[in-house]
Parts: structure tokens; sequence; C-alpha cells
């Protein structure tokens, strides 16, 4: 009786394989042959490929117009930054001026004479020195001032080169 149940799951187990064997190979003679392929060359290349290649251009440009609106935002905020910077005298300044000329400056304005010669005409803060500046004093090279209220500044007695940080005017 063993032996029989042996044999019969054995002879399942047999049948199974081979019609499982048999359907793939049917499957796999009827799915495209060299002379009867599943999809042509020509449909490949009339239809399927145009079509892939414009769903990948749109996504390509919505992708390249995201990305530009992106970096446009970020030169905008980052102009906004240095404009800002700049009003505010974050950054030094080079002013040139001829003889005669005159500079105004806002309250807190930092002049650094580089070349020439340069006179006050109002009192300064002499930051390099630890003094004062008076009225009509002559300003040294490469020494750092600051005007303490707005509208002090000084007059080139000669052509001059100034650094400056924080606003200021020129005056002809």
């Amino acid at each position: 009786m063993m032996k029989k149940r042996i044999f019969l799951i054995a002879l399942v187990v047999l049948l199974m394989i081979g019609v499982s064997i048999g359907t793939w190979a049917v499957a796999a003679a009827n799915y495209g042959t060299p002379s009867d392929p599943l999809i042509t060359l020509s449909y490949l290349n009339s239809k399927l490929t145009p079509e892939l290649l414009q769903q990948f251009q749109k996504q390509l440009d919505a992708k390249t117009a995201e990305m530009t609106a992106n970096f446009q935002k970020q030169i905008r905020d980052l102009e906004a930054k240095i404009e800002k910077n700049s009003a505010s005298g974050a950054t030094f300044v080079q002013v040139n001026l001829s003889s005669g000329q005159s500079v105004t400056c806002s309250a807190g304005a930092e002049i650094m004479l580089r070349s020439g010669t340069a006179q006050a005409w109002s009192d300064m803060s002499d930051l390099t020195g630890g003094g004062t500046l008076k009225l009509g004093d002559m300003l040294k090279q490469n020494y750092m001032y600051m005007t303490p209220y707005d509208g002090g500044g000084l007059c080139a007695a000669s052509a001059a080169t100034l650094l400056i940080r924080g606003g200021y005017k020129i005056n002809s």
C-alpha cells in the first residue's frame, strides 16, 4: 500500500514537471521569432522611439526650467545680499579724488588715505593713533579714521585715493 502511494505521488510529480516543461516550450516557441518578432523594427523606429524621446524631452525641459528658476532665485538672493552689504558699507570702496574735491560721510564711516594728501573738514576719530583728528588737520597715509557723525569728511589737497567703508558722497 505504501509503495503504491509513493509510486502515485512520483507519477503525479513527473506529470506536473512534464506539463510545465511542455507549457514553457510552447510559450517560448510562440513569443517572437526572427521571421515574426514580437515588436517590429519599423514599429520601434517610427512609433516607440519618437514617443519615448518626446517624453524624455518633456521631462528634461521641465527639470531644466525648474533648475533655471531655482538658480535665478539664488542669484537674485545673492545680489540682494551683496547690495545690502554694499549699502550698509560692509566692504571698503576705493574712491579717487582730484585736488579740491571733498567727501561727506555718514556717521560711523571709516576712511583710509592710501595716496595723496587730504585735510579733515570736521573732527574725526583716529582709530590707528588712538586720538582725534581736528578740523584742518592733515590725514596720514594708511591710518584708519572714522567720522563720528553725519556730514563729517575731508577735502583732497592733491589727487588722493581713499578707501571708504560706510555711506559717503563725493562733492565737486
